[in-house]
């Protein structure tokens, strides 16, 4: 009796994924297709802010990429907690090589919270002279329209944070390249279909454009600085505050390094840990994600039943379908277009890490250890390491 059921389950969650990769077609194919707005000259002047902790993976290739945008009037200010960071000289050389851009270099140290990043952003901010602010993760490289993409639908006040989807450009191994595969076969569907069916209520956290003004309606970066998720944070905020979230069809490409399985899996791990204290309900109900994972169970369990291995089967080749479409044809993901069949090796291993972030609280970022909160806020382990109130900026104009 209790294998009936284990298998009813089972053969419930599976129909359930099936649907669910069918929804994501269908949402990726509205939201790439469909009108966004008319096209409008207004480009108001931006402020990039960069922050960085270490150089990143062909870090002067994604930084020239800033120097050469299509846009009117914009500067670009990144911001080091550490004058003796590797990242420094990148921007040095930066400011050198492309004198006519309007670029700053901030060190400092103040803390008002937990989240490094947060920190690193706080001490940006008070030297970016723009209204209009775009925060851009260090390891993103755009094309010449991306200000045009990401600013411009500010223009609409009821809009109070835009963003936009990710993908790797080039993954060097085959743990990086399943990380990649991560982002636009797991996490965009799982995105688009938010989208569709209950709008934005958060940010994605490679690139996020806002106006100051909004960001002081929220209480500021003050209101994020302890969350491990701060992307997140941020657009739910400004959401909850009665702004619109804005997802805009544009791509950004990351990079990926070269990456050991465990340092990998961490990543992983701590990120979907940090889903789970935002959206509990949410995380436990993505198992649904990972369709292939649940069907390979269904048929051990039922001693591999002809109608289990049909399932099976029927699971992966939906599966694929949809990392075809949403990742390569929508995302233009090469890494997942030279091995499709990569798609059920990531779905294991994200069902791996699903079971991994269900439980436990410990995470670990930049170093240290951190007890993540039901609130989403994380609590150093060892202690908290102060920094002191110490700025100096280069800058160019």
């Amino acid at each position: 009796m209790m294998s009936i059921l284990i298998e009813s389950f089972l053969t419930g969650l599976i129909l359930a994924s099936i649907a669910y990769y069918l929804v994501c077609i269908g949402a990726a194919l509205r939201f790439f297709t469909q009108p966004h707005g008319r096209p409008t000259e207004q480009c108001p002047p931006a402020s990039i802010l960069v922050p960085l902790c270490g150089a990143d993976f062909e870090a002067y290739e994604n930084y020239t990429r800033l120097c050469r945008l299509d846009y009117p009037a914009y500067e670009i200010v990144f911001g080091v907690q550490d004058a003796q960071d590797s990242s420094v000289p990148v921007v040095r050389r930066l400011m050198e090589e492309y004198p006519w851009a309007a670029i700053q270099l901030v060190v400092g140290e103040e803390v008002i919270g937990e989240n490094p990043k947060v920190n690193n952003l706080h001490n940006i901010l008070e030297y970016a002279k723009y209204e209009h602010i775009v925060i851009l993760d260090s390891d993103v490289r755009v094309e010449a329209d991306f200000l045009r993409r990401v600013v411009v639908p500010l223009s609409d006040e009821r809009v109070g944070l835009v963003t936009c989807f990710y993908r790797a450009g080039r993954a060097e191994d085959l743990p990086s390249r399943l990380e990649a595969i991560g982002i636009t076969a797991e996490f965009a569907p799982g995105v688009l279909v938010a989208h569709l069916i209950e709008g934005m209520t958060f940010s994605l956290g490679a690139v996020m454009a806002t106006r100051r003004e909004s960001l002081k309606s929220i209480g500021g970066l003050q209101a994020i600085a302890d969350y491990l998720c701060d992307d997140y944070m941020l657009g739910n905020l400004l959401w909850k505050a009665g702004y619109e979230v804005k997802l805009v069809p544009y791509v950004v490409e990351t990079l990926q390094p070269h990456a050991g399985f465990m340092t990998m899996l961490k990543h992983q791990v701590r990120w979907g840990r940090g889903i789970r204290a935002c959206r509990p309900f949410g995380y436990l109900g993505s198992v649904v994600t990972h369709g292939t994972a649940v069907a390979l169970i269904h048929a051990i369990v039922a001693g591999g039943s002809l109608w289990s291995l049909f399932l099976f089967a029927a699971t992966g080749g939906v599966q694929l379908a949809m990392g075809w479409i949403v990742a390569v044809r929508c995302l233009g993901d090469r890494n997942l277009s030279s091995g499709i069949w990569l798609v059920a090796v990531r779905d294991l291993l994200g069902f791996l890490v699903w079971c991994a972030a269900v439980v436990g609280r410990k995470v670990e970022w930049r170093g240290k250890t951190y007890r993540l909160l039901e609130n989403g806020k994380i609590v150093p382990i060892a202690g908290r390491h102060a920094g002191a109130s110490d700025r100096t900026v280069a800058s160019q104009t």
